[in-house]
């Protein structure tokens, strides 16, 4: 109860018992709802920290959770930023992962403190651990073959199949080696999945994990969360996800 004791201790002692009670009421339901926070800043858990303007994540550390100014204290990220100032004013985005549940908090940065090298954030309202899997994935290899056109940014077109789908995102198989060509949270600039005959699903996307396979042939398996996806492609979309689950049930 450290952090408990270290906020008590900036409160005044004029006020009145009532006053304090109040204090510790309020105090003591802030830690039970910032309890995920202050764990990984007391176990030191690396955690994976996005920028708005940047295709690639960071790790920090938290090392703080400051009840008395409201605010959330993050280490300097790796890899370093040249210019760390800029991120004042930007949405932070900070994720970790814990079995399978994913803690994913956002708050905007206030300040850096240039001789602590820290980043200043606000506490985020919202904070808790969630599965991290929610929309419903269907596995697509068999009888029922999609086929997917992917362009990334840099690079030659893939062409491969869709090993399994949900409405916000897809795993799919290309045959060959590319490793060289990924890497996590690379955007893809256009994904074209044909689902049928008459309908596509044109959309953006974003490498999340890839895995290479050696055997019984070369083929790389990446995983792609979906991006500016139209609502009228999304409406078709989960209405292929709904009869794929129909006729599969």
């Amino acid at each position: 109860m450290g952090i408990f004791n270290r906020v008590l201790q900036r409160i005044n002692k004029k006020h009145t018992e009532m006053e304090v009670k109040a204090t510790h009421d309020r105090l003591l339901a802030q830690i039970n709802h910032y309890s995920a926070l202050i764990r990984l800043q007391d176990q030191r858990h690396l955690i994976e920290v996005i920028t708005p303007t940047r295709s690639d994540s960071f790790q920090s550390m938290i090392i703080g959770v400051d009840l008395y100014n409201q605010q959330l204290i993050i280490d300097e990220l790796s890899p370093q930023l040249v210019n760390p100032e800029s991120l004042v004013g930007q949405n932070l985005t900070l994720r970790h992962q814990h079995n399978r549940q994913m803690l994913k908090v956002s708050s905007q940065v206030v300040r850096y403190k240039k001789d602590h090298h820290s980043i200043i954030m606000g506490l985020p309202a919202e904070v808790g651990y969630q599965p991290r899997r929610r929309e419903q994935r269907l596995m697509l290899m068999g009888p029922t073959v999609v086929t997917v056109f992917i362009d990334p940014i840099y690079g030659a077109p893939w062409y491969g199949n869709i090993v399994n789908i949900s409405s916000g995102g897809m795993r799919i198989l290309v045959t060959g080696d590319l490793r060289n060509n990924l890497h996590k949270n690379k955007p893809l600039r256009r994904c074209d999945l044909k689902l049928n005959d008459r309908e596509i699903v044109h959309c953006k996307g974003r490498v999340k994990s890839f895995s290479y396979f050696a055997r019984p042939y070369r083929r790389t398996e990446i995983s792609i969360a979906f991006e500016a996806i139209d609502e009228q492609y999304q409406q078709v979309l989960n209405e292929f996800i709904d009869q794929l689950s129909i006729a599969a049930a």
